[in-house]
């Protein structure tokens, strides 16, 4: 499964990008992903403000899984959105 992940404003303008699509080998489906467990491999899921803090959490877990240098890209990207208001963390699936 893969997701492309944009940084969006409140009118879905995109802000920022992953360089390229997310994907990972580890089930995200547990119950250890509090946030990743709800991603839609073949639809769209967006994360709010509220929701980043543990989503960062889980991205976090998932590094230490799976270490793989996008993670720290998408880190990188949450944490600019928790920088900036009225900005959106959106996966794209397929």
């Amino acid at each position: 499964m893969s997701w492309t992940v944009i940084l969006e404003d409140e009118n879905k303008y995109p802000i920022a990008s992953l360089s390229k699509e997310f994907t990972t080998g580890v089930s995200l489906h547990n119950d250890a992903f509090r946030m990743l467990r709800y991603l839609d491999p073949y639809g769209d899921t967006t994360f709010n403000c509220l929701q980043q803090q543990e989503l960062l959490t889980d991205l976090r877990l998932l590094l230490e899984l799976e270490p793989h240098p996008l993670l720290h890209e998408l880190i990188a990207l949450i944490t600019q959105s928790q920088q900036q208001v009225h900005t959106y963390v959106c996966f794209y699936g397929d």
